[in-house]
């Protein structure tokens, strides 16, 4: 590769574009072409470099879009018969002469991208972890990755084929809000870093604000391999660890058996915690200390760091937005 093409290439994945690398390999003449003549070929189909003419740079686009599109390499021969013995996809020579030509492809990806939402020791963790792993890393806070009327940050406006790993480690602190924000950038995996319970809370107001089942059904929660992980670095190591794993398309069919196998046992659980937790009881204006989430049940801070809503002369504290528009639709259903 030119030093010339080898700038357009150093240009392409700054942007976080893809291309498809497409080199001649071998060539029998007559033929235009020549071994380790190289191109560049963009999503649009444009080409950069020479890789022969008319005969088979219209093919060659058409597979290089291909290879973009499924992630794969595939060498193709032009004017070779099928053979059972190699690994190469056979393409009629368009051209009236007997020359032959092989042409191998490749996709060229940017690196995945990582966005961390939170300010948690999990959160500094993962982007620590995922910076050593080469992944360009991104933070967000909470409210900066939670509030969908605001505009759509840089990352989530990228190429088709370059990859977006989202982690929502805000601790309870407007996770569904981050949930909704980061699912409208289509990342190819977000994880929530929450338990059990919680998550079951997450995927309901998810469901209340709006999102649809399928993509309910991506978020991953909660985040990360059951590996037995405690400290921060560990649970990070055990969400990266799922990264590549989904990436390597295993990830999905190990979380539904994962959540199959604990569904039953979380069910029953369910039933008793609920009977088991204390009242949701409003708590005075000016209190100060924790409050019952009367929605969720989860213990809040009363600090004015969560949402509120005073109903009847009392103010209401919750973990999430969410939460408290669930109320605000129905106080009669919790107030009690």
């Amino acid at each position: 590769m030119n030093s010339a093409l080898l700038r357009v290439a150093a240009g392409l994945l700054e942007e976080r574009r893809p291309y498809a690398l497409a080199t001649v390999v071998h060539r029998e003449r007559p033929s235009s072409a020549a071994p380790g003549n190289t191109a560049l070929i963009t999503g649009d189909g444009r080409v950069h470099g020479w890789i022969g003419g008319s005969c088979t740079q219209p093919e060659v686009v058409r597979h290089a879009l291909a290879a973009l599109a499924d992630g794969r390499s595939r060498l193709l021969g032009f004017g070779v018969a099928p053979d059972a013995n190699r690994d190469i996809v056979p393409v009629p020579m368009s051209c009236g002469s007997e020359g032959r030509v092989e042409v191998h492809i490749n996709p060229v990806f940017p690196a995945p991208q990582l966005v961390v939402a939170g300010s948690s020791p999990i959160a500094d963790a993962v982007a620590r972890l995922g910076d050593a792993m080469g992944y360009p890393v991104v933070r967000a806070d909470a409210a900066g990755a939670g509030d969908p009327g605001d505009e759509a940050p840089e990352w989530a406006d990228r190429a088709p084929g370059a990859r977006l790993f989202a982690v929502v480690a805000t601790m309870g602190q407007g996770d569904e809000d981050a949930v909704v924000r980061l699912l409208a950038a289509r990342p190819d995996y977000i994880g929530v870093v929450v338990s059990p319970k919680r998550m079951r809370q997450v995927r309901s107001v998810l469901g209340d604000l709006g999102v649809g089942a399928d993509q309910v059904a991506r978020v991953h929660g909660p985040a990360g391999l059951d590996i037995g992980a405690e400290s921060p670095e560990e649970v990070a190591v055990s969400i990266l660890a799922e990264i590549v794993a989904v990436g390597a398309g295993k990830g999905a069919a190990q979380g539904a058996a994962r959540e199959a196998a604990t569904e039953a046992a979380q069910g029953a659980a369910r039933e008793a915690a609920t009977e088991a937790e204390p009242a949701a009881a409003a708590t005075p204006a000016g209190a100060t200390g924790h409050a019952i989430d009367p929605v969720c049940g989860m213990t809040v801070p009363v600090d004015g760091s969560r949402p509120s809503f005073t109903h009847e002369g009392r103010t209401v504290h919750f973990c999430c937005h969410g939460c408290r528009t669930r109320f605000e639709a129905s106080p009669e259903s919790y107030a009690a």
